[in-house]
């Protein structure tokens, strides 16, 4: 089959280009030819928009009119040469093909399950922000439809196309697989470090880990990854450490000394507070040479993931909703149990609560309380040998298989 991989390119690299990369090299290695169909998602989303748009609803509306650039965008891109077209993040699954499968693990999110949490701190934008979710529904409706297959990331990902779209007879889950470099090793070599990894943006919660770290005693909190919300993670890190040594810092989150709603500090801090507010707390940090109980490690290779990983006591995944959970199968299948939180979507169908991982509330408390639990190291290696048991299922043969199935019924059902 001649198959293009249709994906708007954001110039950036997550789990998700991480999976479709893999699923790309494995069909090419069964002699398919497989083209990136990419469209630079970089430029103004008002390209394909007449209508002048007042620069703060651009501002604060910018998923909405991105969501549109993309819809008008793909459905003008020429894919007559291939055989099938593999449509992946939002506004792909636009193209005129008569032949296509959506390999689906979101929707443009802040229109969808994420739109009750983004309207807690929308405040007066919450009658335009509902406004703008239907009009992308009703959008995405006339290509999330019962004749196209689709390939869900997860369950928790078939159960919003189910919950959003009514799909659900031609939705079906394909699982990512693990690459083979994280079984090298028969056995992890230490338990030392609390882990985090992820990009670093809106539904991944760091926060939460900055908070747990800040209640946990003698172990190191180690953070991989960067994104767009790395300078404000290292600023909240530092009015966290001020704050619990009492010094006088801004933002005050938490007046009257009370405890530091998480909620408030994952989504409030996000949307209202200025930066400067949290450089500040940075700056005085670095002036009083305090030392913060995190690193934040950037980026690494896959060499350098691996060596954290094997090193790591356990893995903290607090993402919120999450799609699928490769970082959780990659922890296990190094021999690291993985804490997560009870609304953490894929997670949560990955992880047996006291088996091969933690469960639990999604605050900085009860992550230290995990934390500090697994501490117990007969603990954590039983849960690690589990977890490791467990993610041996997961390959990428398996999912190749999957895919390569999915698009032969593609083509051979479809008119040409």
């Amino acid at each position: 089959m001649r198959i293009a991989i249709v994906k708007p390119d954001l110039h950036v690299t997550g789990g998700f280009e991480v999976v479709l990369d893999r699923l790309a090299a494995g069909l090419r290695e069964r002699g398919h030819i497989v083209e990136l169909a990419r469209i630079d998602a970089t430029f103004s989303p008002l390209s394909n928009i007449s209508t002048p748009i007042d620069d703060d609803y651009l501002i604060r509306f910018r998923d909405f009119f991105f969501h549109l650039d993309m819809v008008a965008r793909f459905e003008e891109l020429d894919l007559s040469g291939f055989d099938v077209a593999l449509c992946t993040q939002p506004g792909s699954y636009a193209v005129q093909h008569p032949r296509k499968v959506i390999l689906f693990y979101h929707h443009t999110r802040s229109f969808y399950d994420l739109q009750e949490v983004i309207e807690t701190v929308r405040g007066h934008d919450i009658e335009l922000h509902q406004i703008a979710a239907h009009i992308v529904r009703d959008i995405d409706a006339q290509f999330l439809t019962p004749d196209v297959p689709i390939l869900a990331g997860s369950h928790r990902v078939k159960e919003r196309l189910a919950q959003h779209n009514g799909l659900i007879d031609n939705v079906e889950v394909l699982s990512a697989g693990i690459d083979e470099a994280f079984w090298d090793d028969a056995a992890p070599c230490a338990f030392e470090s609390a882990l985090c990894i992820g990009r670093h943006e809106f539904p991944k919660r760091t926060e939460l880990f900055l908070h747990a770290m800040h209640h946990v005693n003698g172990i190191e909190g180690r953070i991989v990854g960067a994104g767009s919300f790395t300078d404000r993670l290292q600023g909240i890190d530092a009015w966290l450490q001020l704050r619990h040594r009492d010094e006088p810092v801004v933002p005050s989150w938490d007046p009257a000394g009370c405890l530091i709603d998480d909620h408030t500090l994952w989504l409030k801090q996000t949307i209202h507070k200025p930066m400067d507010e949290l450089q500040q707390a940075l700056e005085l940090h670095r002036s009083r040479g305090l030392k913060s109980p995190v690193t934040f490690l950037g980026r690494l290779s896959q060499d350098e993931l691996l060596r954290e990983y094997r090193s790591a006591l356990c893995v903290v995944c607090p993402a919120f909703d999450e799609d699928y959970g490769l970082t959780c199968l990659e922890a296990m299948a190094c021999g690291k149990p993985v804490v997560a939180c009870h609304d953490g979507g894929g997670y949560v169908e990955l992880i047996e609560d006291g088996v091969d991982g933690l469960l639990v509330e999604p605050n900085g408390p009860a992550i230290a309380a995990a934390i500090t639990r697994l501490e117990d190291l007969d603990l954590a290696r039983t849960m690690g040998e589990r977890g490791r048991e467990k993610a041996r299922a997961y390959t990428w043969s398996r999912a190749i298989d999957h895919l390569e199935r999915t698009l032969a019924r593609a083509t051979s059902s479809a008119s040409p």
